[in-house]
């Protein structure tokens, strides 16, 4: 965009002035000037036409996923292509207010947009290049967008006022605090297992790890009588633990019993930052999960379902999804139907995980036929659950001042 300023149509209402009194009153050499200035305001208007086309603006973030805390490099680089300065460069990008801002420039907040402004000036010469750097640390869990960043500058004659903006979006993603679960329900739910591997057994790269001599305080059960016999010593196995659980986590981001309530944040927050330290600490330990949400998220208006899985990959994956989860008005129905295409992988080795603040009567006929079927039901909340909870859940875990309680 191209901002005429008052000088530029000064100076050609001045030279049309000029032009006509020199007509009129014969004066070769003030048509002269007014040809002088008629060029003078031709060239400064291509040359910021040429410079509004040429000039190139971006904006980037050296990582798009960070936790809370984590500070990263932002940057919004101008580049010059043209033999002729540019004056009187001013800059500005919106961020929000979940994202502390530390660099260069003057930082304003706009409370009632929940944004803050970053702005500036700098000086771009001919065929030059200049990067604007700063920092950004994570402050909030969500999907954050970084932008719109535009410019405001002059011509080099400083008669025309040209605006710059980048309608591209960056987005950053703050992942979920992670909070210690404690060994109790680490040591009940992620670590049951069977021992693979028999007394009898042959000695199996694929069943055991591998066969040392015996030291006083080995099992027993561990003695390997075929590679005892051929060594001529006692032998044992190096035996490997084989997880035999899948984690099914359910998150319900509801706080309150109506959603025309409003929604509590802070619970809001340590349910999530909860069920990401159920993601975490179940993938750490190799154990599958699956992740079920009754709230809306990008590309998923209607909650989320992912079959069960483990791997760095899936961990980021289920981060990412919970730092993007938002609670909907449906969220009760959402529960429902996810739930219920949850409910066609459910096996008898799936331990389901709900982490929730207010208990959902609407699920009971499901969790019912899970418990009649064997299915391990746990609840983890930061709420007040109803009585009724006790009739499914096997164990029950509360959040209370930073810590998770049993009962």
């Amino acid at each position: 965009m191209i901002t005429q300023l008052w000088r530029n149509s000064g100076l050609v209402v001045l030279a049309i002035v000029i032009a006509l009194a020199a007509i009129l009153f014969h004066r070769p050499l003030m048509l002269v000037v007014a040809f002088f200035l008629m060029v003078i305001t031709g060239l400064a208007e291509w040359m910021a036409g040429r410079t509004l086309t040429d000039i190139m603006l971006d904006h980037e973030v050296a990582q798009r996923i960070i936790e809370i805390g984590q500070t990263v490099s932002a940057e919004i680089v101008f580049e010059n292509r043209m033999p002729w300065p540019i004056a009187h460069v001013s800059w500005e990008n919106s961020l929000p207010e979940a994202v502390e801002v530390r660099g260069p420039g003057q930082v304003v907040a706009n409370a009632p947009a929940h944004r803050q402004v970053i702005s500036g000036q700098i000086h771009v010469g001919a065929r030059q290049r200049v990067r604007v750097q700063y920092l950004l640390t994570g402050k909030a869990r969500g999907r954050w967008m970084l932008g719109p960043a535009a410019i405001w500058f002059s011509d080099t004659f400083g008669f025309t006022r040209l605006y710059r903006d980048m309608p591209e979006r960056i987005y950053l993603t703050v992942w979920p605090k992670r909070f210690a679960l404690g060994r109790q329900f680490v040591t009940h739910h992620l670590m049951e297992g069977e021992v693979r591997g028999k007394i009898w057994d042959m000695p199996d790269p694929y069943r055991v790890l591998g066969i040392r001599p015996y030291v006083v305080g080995d099992p027993v059960r561990r003695l390997h009588p075929y590679a005892s016999a051929r060594a001529g010593r006692l032998m044992v196995k190096e035996l490997q633990t084989v997880q035999n659980r899948r984690i099914e986590l359910v998150v319900h981001p509801l706080t309150h019993a109506e959603h025309w309530m409003g929604i509590d944040v802070d619970r809001l927050e340590d349910l999530i930052s909860l069920a990401a330290s159920v993601v975490e600490t179940s993938v750490t330990a190799g154990v599958e999960v699956g992740l079920t949400m009754s709230g809306s998220l990008p590309g998923y208006p209607y909650g989320y379902c992912h079959r069960p899985a483990t791997g760095k990959p899936v961990l980021g994956e289920y981060l990412t999804a919970l730092s993007w989860l938002q609670p909907s008005g449906a969220i009760r129905q959402l529960l429902v139907d996810r739930m219920t295409e949850m409910s066609r992988r459910v096996t008898t080795t799936s331990v389901v995980v709900l982490v929730c603040a207010r208990w959902e009567p609407a699920v009971e006929p499901l969790l019912g036929s899970w418990r009649a079927r064997g299915i391990r039901i746990v609840v983890i909340t930061n709420g007040d659950l109803d009585a009724r909870a006790d009739q499914f859940a096997a164990d029950i875990f509360h959040w209370r001042e930073g810590r998770l309680s049993h009962g």
